[in-house]
């Protein structure tokens, strides 16, 4: 006894070539010319372009290519403005999701949360699953310890990063 029935891999599917004696043509637009591009800058049609030419001649390249430059400015001076987790410094955003001016201040800030990482965990353990009379305020007590000592690591930092300006 076979698991699968014979003739699902045996029998030829039938195809439209077969039925009919000839293959389908191939589905053309009409008129088989490319579409018409036009100039970026003036939005006259170019005949015969370039495969990447954008502009239909110079004066235009320069004229495009000096409000690419000046929307690229805006661009720039659009940027988000961001404060930094470890000096409380305005920096410019280079992507969505930074939080620090340098990978220096990223560095000092993990530093710092790793080194209060097990006295957290300690106060967690007991509060979670030594069950610890009093456990979650010990824990909220050692993380505003953390805290303090956070706020006053960023105004020495942020004091020296004004100092050295």
């Amino acid at each position: 006894m076979s698991l699968v029935s014979q003739p699902v891999y045996t029998d030829r599917k039938s195809r439209p070539q077969e039925a009919g004696g000839k293959p389908p043509a191939p589905q053309q637009p009409e008129n088989s010319l490319p579409a018409p591009t036009h100039c970026r800058w003036c939005g006259t049609q170019m005949v015969n372009p370039r495969r990447n030419q954008i502009c239909c001649c110079a004066e235009c390249r320069q004229a495009w290519e000096r409000s690419k430059r000046q929307r690229s400015k805006q661009i720039a001076a659009d940027k988000p403005k961001g404060t930094c987790l470890w000096c409380d410094g305005d920096f410019d955003r280079k992507h969505k999701h930074q939080d620090f001016c340098s990978t220096d201040h990223q560095q000092a800030f993990n530093n710092f949360w790793k080194g209060k990482g097990p006295a957290l965990a300690k106060a967690l353990h007991a509060w979670r699953v030594g069950k610890a009379k009093g456990g979650l305020t010990d824990l909220c007590r050692e993380f505003s310890n953390a805290r303090e000592e956070l706020k006053d690591k960023r105004t020495k930092a942020g004091a020296r990063k004004k100092g050295a300006k």
